[in-house]
């Protein structure tokens, strides 16, 4: 199964906290996903081989919680989202505030 997807070439997703890159990443995983037929209970673990910088190292300081706790796909991505796009949103306050810009 994740030969198959490797196939496809899907893009990395570096944690860079841009929504629009983030939602790119999200939607290219699920189109592969869809059209390889990847099975629900596989594709958090085929997924988060495509994470890399700072996404992956999230993942693996918080995989840890939901060892025990089925995990699904529609779970990790508002996971990923809550954790990269807070930080963004954030980030843009604290610029459009204070006048400081975060180098990510």
């Amino acid at each position: 199964m994740a030969d198959r997807v490797a196939k496809r070439n899907p893009r990395t997703c570096e944690g860079k906290y841009d929504q629009v890159e983030l939602e790119e990443w999200i939607q290219g995983m699920e189109k592969i996903f869809a059209i390889v037929e990847v099975p629900e209970n596989k594709k958090v673990n085929i997924g988060t081989f495509y994470l890399a910088g700072e996404a992956d190292i999230w993942w693996n300081t918080v995989k840890g919680r939901w060892h025990e706790l089925e995990l699904t796909w529609a779970k990790f991505t508002g996971e990923l989202r809550a954790q990269f796009l807070s930080n963004s949103i954030a980030a843009i306050k604290r610029e459009r505030v204070y006048g400081i810009k975060d180098d990510w």
